[in-house]
């Protein structure tokens, strides 16, 4: 009798969270597909703990990250480039994103960065409720 490989599953697969940056020369560039993600990427489980990081939760704060890159960026304001969040929740991925950048190209690129596309997708558009929690500065 020959055994058959069990299949991988989702739930045991790692994934990746965390915050990005869409970052081109100007808001145009970015609906024509002409960008580039800077992202902070954090391995975690299904569930959406993260694996292997003992920094608090206040150290991975799109402000507090910037730190580290503006210089990398003309030392621009942490909130110029468009920018948001990954978090993984009981199976499911969020995609937390300013509604202007929430185009095919741009979640796709998102998709394909923090390998969650084995999960169910929710895009989570926060300027339609929260006011301008993902507002940016770039034109």
């Amino acid at each position: 009798m020959v055994k058959k490989l069990n299949e991988l599953k989702t739930e045991d697969d790692n994934y990746f969270c965390g915050p990005f940056w869409i970052i081109a020369d100007n808001l145009e560039c970015i609906l024509k597909g002409n960008f580039q993600l800077e992202c902070t990427k954090y391995l975690c489980d299904i569930s959406g703990n993260i694996v292997n990081d003992i920094t608090s939760k206040s150290q991975k704060t799109h402000q507090k990250l910037w730190d580290g890159l503006k210089s990398k960026y003309n030392n621009v304001n942490w909130k110029y480039y468009p920018r948001g969040r990954v978090s993984i929740y009981n199976g499911k991925a969020y995609i937390h994103i300013n509604s202007r950048c929430n185009l095919p190209k741009v979640i796709d690129a998102i998709i394909n960065e923090y390998g969650i596309s084995k999960l169910e997708m929710q895009i989570d558009l926060n300027d339609t409720y929260q006011g301008s929690h993902y507002d940016f500065e770039l034109k």
